[in-house]
């Protein structure tokens, strides 16, 4: 990419007037920078230009440039890096012929749990994050995106799936599983409660419409009530097996509606959140504020039979191991 259309897309101003024109990438890691990279600067920090310049970078992009220390490579100055950003991927994905779904966060996981590997590129609501992975996507790539003011910025014409699609839904005992038909096609027992049955419904009436291939009885989902079956000794089980369950929810905005269906099943759970969020939850009972990961285990061991956490499952996943697991680990 020539140094003049990066000036150009960015509306950024040249400080100096460098030997090079044009760079290979674009990285945000200084100390993954390359001979012939772009440096984004996102933390305006001095010491990441230094240590990129050193690595080879071809030129700067940054708010705050003040210390010149390399004149043949070129060093741009924007006022806003995250606007910059996102000039520059709304650039690249127009080079890329691809299609932007607006979703919400647990839309986007349940689209990457039934579908191939690479049908659909997940975009972040981190921008820089966002610009890195369609640079490295191919051509024509469909991707999914939970933020709104984002996925727009990028396609005016990003397609947005209507949640409130109807659908006949059974009768479920456990919380962990749906059925339901949809489009006149009946889907038993699926791994997904029944508050997010109405999401699936609509993913699976658009992937219908647009012929992708889709697998639900794959579905597995790991950041939205997601649950870890246990026994009373606190070992691994299968899913829908074991005494116990602890149930790990990634987006605090998702609780409210999942402590009301929760309880709906039972009165025997706890919530469980991180002290500095105490106040977000001061309208629930049985709510116990944990000082560390830790303590989930300790309240495991007690008469609650579902605990639901605030907080990523792969934190505490590895407190939980199958009998096999923990018998092996003693005799290593």
């Amino acid at each position: 990419m020539r140094i003049e259309d990066i000036i150009r897309i960015t509306d950024g101003l040249l400080q100096n007037f460098p030997s090079i024109d044009q760079i290979e990438s674009r990285k945000i890691d200084s100390n993954k920078i390359k001979r012939g990279d772009l440096f984004l600067d996102i933390d305006n920090s001095l010491h990441n230009q230094r240590k990129a310049v050193e690595n080879g970078a071809f030129a700067v992009l940054s708010e705050e440039i003040s210390n010149i220390t390399d004149k043949e490579i070129a060093w741009i100055e924007v006022d806003s890096l995250r606007l910059a950003c996102v000039k520059l991927a709304r650039y690249e994905f127009s080079k890329k012929n691809g299609k932007i779904l607006f979703v919400d966060d647990i839309s986007q996981e349940i689209i990457q749990g039934t579908t191939k590997n690479l049908e659909f590129t997940k975009l972040f609501s981190n921008v820089y994050k966002t610009l890195i992975a369609i640079i490295a996507s191919g051509e024509n790539i469909k991707f999914t995106c939970s933020d709104e003011r984002l996925a727009f910025s990028l396609d005016p014409y990003c397609h947005k799936i209507d949640c409130t699609y109807s659908l006949e839904m059974f009768e479920t005992r456990s919380p962990f599983y749906t059925s339901f038909i949809c489009n006149n096609r009946f889907f038993h027992d699926i791994k997904i409660p029944n508050i997010f049955a109405k999401r699936l419904c609509a993913i699976i009436a658009y992937f219908e419409d647009k012929n992708i291939e889709f697998n639900v009885q794959k579905l597995h989902l790991n950041r939205h009530f997601s649950p870890i079956f246990v026994n009373y000794a606190l070992y691994k089980k299968e899913f829908g097996q074991g005494e116990k369950v602890i149930i790990f929810e990634n987006n605090k905005e998702n609780l409210d509606s999942e402590i009301n269906y929760l309880s709906n099943f039972t009165n025997n759970f706890i919530i469980c959140v991180p002290k500095i969020y105490k106040n977000y939850f001061l309208h629930h009972k049985n709510v116990f504020l944990l000082s560390c990961d830790e303590e989930v285990k300790d309240l495991a061991k007690k008469e609650h039979r579902y605990i639901l956490v605030f907080g990523k499952k792969n934190n505490y996943e590895k407190m939980f191991k199958t009998k096999e697991e923990n018998t092996r680990s003693l005799f290593q």
